[in-house]
Order: C-alpha cells, then structure tokens, then sequence
C-alpha cells in the first residue's frame, strides 16, 4: 500500500512562509501557500537578510537566485 505525501497548508507568502513552502516541498510533501493579496509585486520597501538567514537560504538550495538578485 502506498502513502500519500503530507499535505500542508502554509499561511503568509512572505519570506518566511514562501522559505517554509520551499524547504517542504523538497521533502515530498503537499504543499499550498495561501497569502491574502492577490499579487505579489515590489511595494518599494528592502529586506535585510542577516548571515545566519542567507545561509539558510542557500540550504534551502537559493544561493544562485540570492546572488542573482541581491545587493550587499
């Protein structure tokens, strides 16, 4: 008899609810990433991201994106 995958629902497309969704979704579960706004577009505000939160982004497999699109 097969299992089926855990399904979650993550709520808040944030960074940390989309780095939570991410990091799920690499183990093999069902992931839904519910956010209350109906797009997600630059509202003119940055995000720090401290050491110790970059190389958890990079675990999580988005060192090559984070390069891409980040500043120092």
């Amino acid at each position: 008899m097969s299992t089926s995958p855990l399904r979650v629902a993550v709520v808040g497309g944030g960074i940390g609810g989309a780095a939570t969704a991410h990091a799920l979704l690499r183990r093999g579960m069902d992931v839904r990433l519910y956010e209350q706004a109906a797009a997600l577009a630059e509202v003119g505000a940055g995000v720090a991201i401290q050491p110790n939160g970059v190389r958890m982004l990079r675990r999580l497999g988005l060192g090559d994106e984070l390069n891409r699109s980040g500043a120092r």
